[in-house]
């Protein structure tokens, strides 16, 4: 269960089930069906609005109990809950209510990147690029301009994780802006994202 206010009203999401490699949520309040890979709410009275991005991080549990170590840690129950919906039933309500909502996913993989690349995907003022990490394991920095933006992206190698920040006037990371990257399989950032650039050392 996940809570989040849209437009000043706190909603309650449930899970329904897993479409297209991706959560699908319904919140109690209003009803309406979200998608995880995109936040956009698909179905009901909120259809066409998203949810804000908030920032995360792939890290190892070393590096992360040394920054933070009275973490609270989520364990899974020993008898999970299931989805409200089976997949039939859950299959039958998308494909009635979100036929104009379609992607590559839905008819072809999008073949310029193996489909089980590990990319760190980013929006920015409706831009999408995916960062390889083979790249970025590489270069260890990458700078960049996506959506008008400059940026600059850090690979912590022995950690395995990957830093986004905006660039300050003299083209440095600026802590003070970090930016919410999305670590993921080619194949499902490109299926959300299916008007992606990939990234490419100049």
């Amino acid at each position: 269960m996940y809570a989040a206010t849209v437009n000043g009203q706190r909603l309650t999401f449930e899970v329904l089930g897993v479409w297209r490699r991706n959560l699908i949520m319904q919140d109690r309040e209003t009803r309406s069906i979200w998608q995880q890979a995109t936040g956009e709410a698909l179905y009901g009275p909120l259809k066409g609005i998203h949810l804000e991005l908030i920032g995360g991080e792939q890290t190892s549990w070393h590096d992360w109990v040394t920054r933070y170590p009275d973490t609270a840690v989520s364990i899974e129950p020993t008898n999970p809950p299931r989805g409200l919906l089976s997949f039939s039933q859950l299959e039958f309500l998308l494909e009635k209510f979100t036929g104009d909502y379609k992607t590559p996913g839905l008819n072809r993989n999008d073949t310029r990147l193996p489909s089980h690349e590990e990319v760190g995907g980013l929006m920015l003022n409706g831009a999408a690029r995916a960062y390889p990490l083979t790249q970025l394991r590489a270069s260890k920095m990458v700078q960049d301009v996506l959506g008008g933006v400059p940026l600059v992206m850090l690979y912590d190698e022995q950690n395995d994780r990957i830093h986004t920040y905006r660039q300050n006037e003299n083209g440095r990371p600026d802590p003070s802006q970090p930016l919410s990257i999305q670590r993921q399989y080619w194949l499902g950032w490109s299926e959300f994202h299916p008007d992606t650039t990939i990234f490419e050392e100049k």
